[in-house]
């Protein structure tokens, strides 16, 4: 299971109201046609032709964002919701949908979802926080999949247990930081590899 950011304002509107009433998610880019089967490349193809003619950053951010929604998440994935301070969850039960229906009204790009719990920004981990403000409609927020998981069903955040590590690296200077309790040895290879890489030419 993945976890994702789906922010509620497709084509520029907060739609968050019909969001909730019609259990749906749903992104904007209209005007770009039903992106069913349409791969990362083409939905690329789409964007830099007329009418958007997306280029550089515009264009990276754009068919990003909209390869997230048709292709990357998954049945059964958890999505938050972010409306101000107000922060929703719901678990996404369907593929991607056209809804051709409401291309005039903007969001026509969408999947069915089934709304599980709320709950406020400041009841969010510092880091799950800082993750918020990226500047895009959708985002894999997958690296506190814990997290949200245990926020959308109701259940204890799990802690995870730490040690205080104190390495003498000079004479006059220790290096202090934590480690999880059950660090595996992939993650300490991985901690040595990033450790290895801080260092001034001598």
């Amino acid at each position: 299971m993945n976890t994702w950011l789906i922010r509620p304002v497709p084509h520029g509107t907060n739609r968050l109201q019909e969001f909730r009433s019609r259990n749906i998610i749903a992104i904007g880019w209209p005007d770009i046609g039903n992106l069913t089967g349409q791969s990362r490349e083409s939905i690329k193809t789409l964007l830099a032709s007329p009418p958007n003619n997306y280029t550089g950053l515009e264009l990276g951010n754009a068919y990003a964002t909209i390869d997230i929604f048709v292709n990357r998440i998954n049945t059964g994935d958890i999505v938050l919701v972010p409306n101000g301070d107000d922060i929703y969850f719901a678990e996404v039960t369907s593929g991607y949908i056209f809804d051709a229906t409401v291309v005039a009204d903007g969001y026509p790009h969408q999947r069915r979802v089934r709304w599980l719990a709320d709950t406020s920004r400041g009841s969010l981990s510092k880091e799950l926080r800082s993750s918020l403000k990226v500047h895009r409609t959708t985002a894999d927020l997958s690296k506190h999949a814990t997290e949200i998981v245990a926020l959308a069903t109701g259940n204890p955040i799990p802690v995870t247990a730490t040690i205080d590590v104190s390495y003498p690296l000079r004479p006059d200077f220790n290096v202090d930081f934590k480690i999880p309790a059950d660090i595996t040895k992939n993650e300490a290879d991985r901690l040595s590899t990033y450790l290895r890489s801080l260092y001034y030419s001598e």
